[in-house]
């Protein structure tokens, strides 16, 4: 049985899939979007202030108006899984949990999510007191006790900006020194309201019905104690999955998609855009953007080809 041929297939259903899926579709391209869900890193956003023209502030809220606006233009949307994308002649055979199909355009978008801490209390509040984007939450920090776990760039860019909102900030990070460029280590380090806690990892996050504390263990004496904090912010990386496509396209030594301004990836008819690629900042309306550059890059490419 012959797979079905679509112009454009899209992997992933956060910001960027999205946006992709709607440009295609209103160039009539025949585009099928596949994903585990629909909304993506959005669905994990309690309170969202800084998507322009959303106010309802729930990721969950914007996610199910992505999902209206894709299926009012008829995008064709499959739940599941992509395990495996070949090239096929001047087309794509993608594989996926759910069966195969052929593509002339992949737009690929998906494989990107926060890495957890994996400790107990963390699921349990998580969009309640938990969150892995300061910058997305920092507001909720305001005149709060909060800590911020990791010791990157990213941990110590959330640290210098939640400071500016809560009354204190804890600096967790499991080694002896940040990993941060010293730059921006020393600026966190001259704010009277942020503590550095060095040498710590976090065994729990605790409270009742809402974060109060954490519990946290000195890797070098093992002695236990708990920090009290209302909201916890973890800023230890992403995690990159991209087994179904790093044999195709170029990836960086973090594991991103290297695309140029246009989204081109280094294989033809390979576009990608979001989290996954290698841009400087991981927020949703960034992602958007880049999904509708992909996706304009990618019509311009089927008309060159004569679709």
């Amino acid at each position: 049985m012959m797979a079905e041929t679509y112009d454009v297939i899209i992997v992933g259903g956060g910001p960027a899939g999205i946006t992709a899926a709607i440009y295609t579709r209103r160039k009539l391209l025949k585009t099928l979007l596949i994903s585990k869900d629909i909304g993506g890193q959005i669905l994990l956003t309690g309170y969202l202030e800084n998507y322009p023209g959303f106010v309802e502030r729930s990721g969950i809220a914007l996610a199910d108006v992505f999902e209206r606006q894709i299926k009012e233009l008829g995008t064709e949307i499959l739940v599941g899984e992509v395990k495996r994308v070949k090239r096929v002649g001047d087309r794509f055979k993608v594989i996926s949990s759910e069966g195969e199909f052929l593509a002339r355009v992949l737009i690929v978008t998906g494989g990107s999510s926060y890495k957890k801490l994996n400790v107990p209390g963390e699921e349990e509040f998580f969009g309640r007191g938990v969150s892995t984007c300061a910058t997305c939450d920092a507001p909720l920090a305001r005149n709060r006790v909060v800590a911020v776990v990791g010791g990157g760039n990213a941990a110590l860019q959330g640290v210098e900006l939640l400071a500016k909102y809560a009354s204190k900030v804890y600096a967790i990070h499991r080694r002896e020194r940040f990993r941060a460029d010293e730059i921006l280590v020393e600026r966190v380090r001259g704010m009277p309201n942020v503590e550095p806690v060095l040498n710590s990892e976090v065994k729990e996050v605790r409270g009742e019905k809402k974060v109060e504390g954490v519990l946290i263990k000195d890797v070098k004496t093992g002695e236990v104690k708990e920090l009290m904090a209302e909201r916890v912010f973890i800023e230890v990386g992403r995690e990159i999955k991209l087994d179904y496509i790093k044999h195709l396209v170029r990836i960086n030594k973090i594991g991103q998609v290297i695309v140029d301004r246009e989204q081109r990836t280094s294989c033809r008819g390979i576009f990608a855009a979001g989290d996954i690629t290698d841009l400087k900042y991981g927020q949703a309306i960034i992602a958007a953007g880049d999904g509708a550059v992909a996706a304009l890059s990618a019509y311009d490419y089927l008309m060159e080809k004569g679709r």
